[in-house]
């Protein structure tokens, strides 16, 4: 019977390495075409990578927290199904345990434990006589939190504990405030005082990892990777010459549609959209720095920077300028609640020429975004108030307003450019049928 290999998947133009996280299927179990068979991770987001035929497991070559380059092996399907050309065309790959040797130690997750051979979940009817229902990670990760399964509650298919729940339910129980002490007890008048000892601190393990400084590393295996890429992130942004240019944005006439051609669109919507209108007038500002020059992009991509339960995500509208205001407003919310969900596609996180962020809704009126290589600009917008404001007899009017600032590469554009750049953005916004699309 022919073997098919489950290759390590592209879910980005950018990504070259995946991780493996979870996998879905314990070796032997049958697989239909189109099944969720493993967990991959990237530095961004975590998808499930789905069987192309129908067949049995017979092989994981990656085990959790193995870095994998794209396109490698991860696993091998037996099937049934007519296939001349086989494997013929999968990339040559060691066996399972020359490929755990060659991941290098610091490659594995912390929450990352190979599920031991022979410890199968239950079938069916056994399971649910008496024993849950558990993938063998699942039980591994139970067993050393000293946590019991049955109060775990699966969130998947089947009714079956997944290393996830697990990890949930341990972190759920940790959140919970620990129960006081009994006071210790007043010492005789006559007990001598003890002798003093010192106390060592028990190294920690699993997601306490303890860091260079001594301390322990916040957060899961997870959010640390995002920490990461942040960093990194910042680490070349730091080495940009950039500069910001800051406007009180007069959003006046808009709030005026607002209550009528745009009900119902959300301020962050509005100001995305001129924003990459202003980007499709400015080239150089949509472009990036090529070393001996501009190199200017054939499409415009909005980053939207969004907050997450594990950390900042920003993914990318691509020429949002083309769509309507409505289309966009619904694209926008249905983007958001994926990236939140962890669900977005992984396609939406490159491509970007330029980001938004906004903290608007947090209070904040005014702040500094950094710029995001190879971007050449970053928008930063506060909150959207009314505020008073003197016309020229001396008469006071109520003007709505948002504090906006204009980071820029200073290597594509000078400060002049980016004023001019800020009153067209101005412009645009002063015209709401320009805004609809």
């Amino acid at each position: 019977m022919p073997r098919v290999p489950l290759n390590m998947p592209k879910m980005s133009m950018t990504m070259e390495f995946g991780t493996v996280e979870e996998w879905l299927v314990d070796v032997g179990g049958a697989v239909t075409d189109g099944d969720a068979v493993v967990v991959v991770t990237t530095d961004k987001v975590d998808m499930e990578v789905e069987s192309t035929c129908d067949g049995t497991l017979v092989e994981i070559l990656a085990q959790p927290g193995a870095e994998v380059p794209v396109g490698e092996p991860i696993a091998w399907i037996e099937t049934e199904k007519d296939d001349l050309l086989g494997d013929l065309f999968a990339a040559p790959t060691a066996r399972a345990g020359e490929a755990d040797s060659a991941v290098p130690s610091d490659a594995v997750a912390d929450d990352a434990i190979a599920a031991p051979e022979g410890e199968d979940e239950p079938a069916g009817d056994e399971a649910d006589r008496g024993r849950t229902r558990a993938v063998p990670l699942a039980r591994k990760l139970a067993a050393q939190a000293g946590l019991q399964l049955s109060g775990v509650e699966p969130a998947g298919p089947n009714r079956t504990i997944r290393a996830r729940d697990v990890r949930a339910a341990i972190e759920a129980r940790d959140r919970q405030p620990a129960q006081p002490a009994s006071p210790p007890s007043a010492p005789s008048p006559d007990s001598k005082p003890p002798t003093p000892v010192a106390r060592v601190a028990a190294a920690p393990t699993g997601e306490g990892a303890t860091g260079r400084a001594g301390g322990d590393l916040l957060g899961d295996a997870k959010s640390r990777r995002l920490r990461v890429a942040t960093a990194k992130v910042l680490e070349s942004t730091a080495l940009i010459p950039q500069f910001t240019v800051w406007r009180s944005l007069d959003l006046s006439r808009l709030a005026v549609a607002r209550k009528a051609s745009l009900a119902g669109v959300s301020w962050n919507t509005i100001l995305l959209r001129g924003y990459a209108l202003m980007l499709r007038e400015y080239p150089s500002l949509n472009g990036s720095w090529a070393g001996d020059g501009v190199r200017a992009n054939p499409h415009v991509g909005v980053a939207l920077a969004i907050d997450t339960p594990t950390g900042l995500l920003a993914p990318v509208l691509r020429d949002p300028q083309d769509l309507g205001i409505q289309a966009l407003n619904a694209a926008i919310k249905e983007l958001a609640a994926a990236v939140k969900a962890g669900r977005a596609d992984p396609s939406t996180m490159g491509g970007g020429t330029g980001t938004v962020s906004n903290l608007g809704s947090f209070g904040v009126q005014r702040f500094n975004a950094l710029l995001t290589p190879p971007q050449a600009t970053a928008l930063s917008l506060g909150t959207v108030e009314v505020q008073p404001a003197f016309d020229a007899d001396g008469s006071i009017r109520a003007k709505t307003v948002c504090e906006a600032g204009l980071t820029v590469d200073h290597r594509v554009a000078d400060g002049a450019d980016a004023a001019r750049a800020f009153a067209t953005m101005q412009e645009i916004l002063n015209d709401p049928f320009l805004l609809l699309g």
